[in-house]
């Protein structure tokens, strides 16, 4: 019971992390960054679609999908669907 709420926990913890940064791209880059780390390797899939993961964030889905297709454009990542590749580590 104990280990099953510290899980709990520390994954609240993280979600308060990514949420607590100011923009859009703040946010996916935060997410993203510790899904690679947890990954260990700078390419991995999330859990969920867009709309989940703009749901996650709290943002909207559109202006979310718009950052990701600019962060792709700058070659800061790349994606398809739900599968990640982290390709510039210096804005994350």
């Amino acid at each position: 019971m104990l280990a099953a709420l510290a899980a709990k926990n520390i994954l609240l913890n993280q979600k308060i992390q990514h949420l607590s940064r100011r923009s859009t791209r703040e946010k996916l880059l935060s997410y993203l960054s510790d899904q690679a780390t947890r990954a260990g390797a700078n390419e991995f899939d999330i859990p969920f679609n867009r709309q989940e993961l703009a749901d996650y964030l709290c943002v909207d889905r559109s202006a979310m999908s718009g950052e990701l297709s600019r962060m792709q454009q700058e070659g800061i990542l790349s994606f398809h669907f739900n599968h990640f590749i982290l390709l510039s580590a210096d804005d994350a």
